[in-house]
């Protein structure tokens, strides 16, 4: 297979090649593909219809820095997405969070886990809830995006989730007036929350932790948050990987003021939940803290740039 050279790079990355093991798990992304739920869909409430988003966190495969992995994933991947036939499975909105800092269980008595190490989150936006309800028109994922995973994905470790994000009540939502300027996007936390088994449901569980972590950073230091409940009955495991990977109950989503010392009150508030009175599993959830890049959003009327994605890229390294 030829090299690709990223003409925003001055390195080369080699494509992979696929293993056995490997194509099984990419033709059950093809078939998750084929039913139009690998693009995902916005967070936004239209009246009284719930539209559902795909969430995912990765890391990124052997062979790859850091850096190497969020240009190819922004950059390459990113145009690669772009380019997409412009049909209802095509998202509305593609958001990369590119991890900087993170911590994975409380429990120091016992080995990391396997899935310590996490590169960045994807968050992909549609326009209704039928926007995967029917196959896509074109095959574009299934022989184009779907294998360029290969390149960046450590396929068998990742997390997603096909979920209804919700505001937390409590939060500051300033989303509005809140200055982000593109090219400079905010500083967001991820919290993927394991639950213990006698949890009544998701959406109690999610919805009760956000409420505690909220009510537990400063005022100043957070100004929105949001809860992702995973839909009833749906497991993305199989098709996009991470089969052996434990159930991920909720995830918060915490947008934070760019202070020195925002992360330690983050962290501060998560070690101090309640996780009996919440059923959560501390040692087995995990949080990210990562620069938020547009690749594009129509309601913003935010196209895909790639000067303005590598100029904001580049500001996370240099």
């Amino acid at each position: 297979m030829p090299t690709y050279l990223s003409q925003s790079s001055t390195y080369r990355i080699k494509t992979y090649k696929p293993t056995k093991h490997s194509t099984v798990m990419l033709s059950r992304l093809f078939i998750f593909a084929s039913i139009g739920l690998v693009s995902a869909l916005a967070p936004q409430q239209r009246g009284t219809e719930l539209i559902p988003k795909q969430i995912a966190i990765v890391r990124r495969r052997s062979g790859l820095t850091h850096k190497e992995y969020v240009n190819y994933h922004a950059l390459i991947h990113g145009l690669k997405s772009w380019n997409g036939p412009r049909d209802n499975s095509f998202p509305a909105a593609y958001i990369q969070d590119h991890t900087f800092d993170s911590a994975f269980g409380v429990n120091d008595s016992v080995p990391n886990q396997i899935y310590v190490g996490r590169d960045d989150v994807t968050e992909l936006y549609g326009n209704s809830s039928t926007s995967f309800t029917s196959p896509p028109a074109t095959n574009y994922t299934a022989e184009v995006t779907g294998p360029d995973g290969y390149n960046f994905n450590d396929l068998a470790t990742a997390f997603s989730m096909l979920a209804y994000e919700k505001p937390v009540l409590g939060s500051i939502d300033r989303s509005e007036t809140v200055t982000d300027k593109i090219g400079s996007g905010p500083v967001v936390a991820f919290f993927w929350a394991a639950a213990k088994p006698q949890i009544s449901s998701n959406d109690t569980f999610g919805v009760d932790l956000a409420n505690q972590i909220v009510k537990l950073i400063p005022k100043d230091t957070l100004y929105r948050a949001t809860v992702h409940i995973p839909l009833p009955g749906s497991d993305t495991r199989p098709y996009f990987g991470g089969d052996t990977m434990p159930t991920m109950n909720a995830v918060v989503k915490l947008w934070l003021h760019r202070k020195s010392n925002a992360v330690d009150l983050v962290r501060a508030a998560q070690l101090k939940l309640d996780s009996d009175a919440l059923s959560l599993n501390q040692d087995l959830s995990f949080i990210v803290f990562c620069n938020e890049v547009v690749l594009w959003d129509f309601a913003k009327k935010v196209n895909f740039d790639e000067k303005r994605i590598q100029t904001q890229v580049n500001k996370e390294f240099y």
